[in-house]
């Protein structure tokens, strides 16, 4: 071909390339991450603090109470009635698995499944339930699904605490308040760095940003924090954003602890947990889209229109 050919073709590649290079060059709208992780926080407390009244206003049924209170003994007079209140309740929640109530020891005395006389003391939501308080737990693994647990004490005539009442609510309800876009994901996190859902990955869920501590660790596997299946959550290899969570300094966390683009972070009200609003790295793939589609637009065209011009 010419050199006038090429003249031509050089010509037009610059004139074609600059509106492509100035819409490579624009960036993709950003989602408003603090904003996303505000709503969501929210919107998880809404729900946390929602279950857990219900729990205690469940707990202060006579029914309960009087069963509850009741000696050994004569427990058995008064089953029928809390039991059916009880197995009412979970067939007409979607979400609710089962029920449970304890004594003041920690020991199972009633149960809408299994589990009848199991020692449950050692789980941090019983302990809390049994010094008088609204308890939550994270997600746990128990009986082959992942749920959480809420507790309530459960007061006699003299209010004094009798027993505790036991919810187990399926995961799913928690993982559906968790926000994912076209380009940002979410992650709740709890005070111990472990992700309780990950929007961008469902597969990290339960997993840890880094290595637990010592104490930490056998404190989770003493108390089922995650379940009697998981005795231990596995850790990924963000290691400084697990202490920084840890210490709960997230104004010091920064994207790049995730290896994301862009973070915003939100404290939860209720609970000691935090909610993650990340967009992703860009990758080469990415990269290539964004400049090589355009850049290759246009050389196509500069020659389809080089070659027309020359044949006039």
């Amino acid at each position: 071909m010419s050199r006038t050919f090429w003249i031509r073709f050089a010509l037009l590649v610059f004139v074609a390339g600059v509106p492509f290079a100035l819409a490579a060059l624009t960036p993709p709208p950003s989602p408003n991450l603090k904003e996303i992780a505000q709503r969501a926080a929210q919107e998880l407390d809404r729900l946390l603090q929602l279950r857990a009244q219900q729990t205690f206003t469940i707990a202060a049924f006579p029914s309960i109470r009087a069963y509850a209170a009741t000696s050994p003994e004569t427990r058995s007079q008064r089953a029928a009635i809390a039991l059916n209140e009880l197995q009412a309740w979970v067939a007409s929640d979607t979400h609710v698995r089962e029920v449970v109530i304890t004594d003041e020891q920690g020991i199972v005395i009633m149960a809408t499944r299994e589990g009848w006389n199991e020692d449950v003391s050692a789980r941090k939501f019983v302990q809390d339930a049994l010094r008088g308080q609204l308890a939550v737990s994270p997600i746990a693994q128990d009986r082959g699904e992942f749920s959480t647990y809420y507790a309530a004490p459960i007061l006699d005539n003299r209010k004094e605490i009798a027993g505790a009442l036991v919810i187990r609510v399926a995961a799913q309800e928690m993982w559906s308040v968790t926000p994912r876009g076209e380009n940002f994901y979410a992650v709740i996190s709890d005070e111990n760095g472990v992700r309780l859902d990950d929007s961008g990955n469902p597969a990290r869920r339960l997993t840890s940003f880094g290595p637990l501590d010592a104490p930490r660790a056998a404190q989770i596997s003493r108390a089922h924090v995650y379940g009697a299946q998981l005795p231990q959550p596995r850790a990924t290899t963000l290691t400084r954003a697990q202490e920084l969570v840890t210490r709960g300094a997230l104004d010091e966390l920064t994207a790049r602890d995730f290896d994301a683009g862009a973070l915003a972070a939100q404290r939860l009200v209720s609970r000691p947990w935090y909610v993650l609003a990340l967009a992703p790295a860009p990758t080469f793939v990415d990269l290539g889209w964004r400049f090589g589609v355009p850049l290759i637009a246009a050389i196509l065209l500069a020659f389809g229109g080089a070659l027309l011009l020359n044949r006039l």
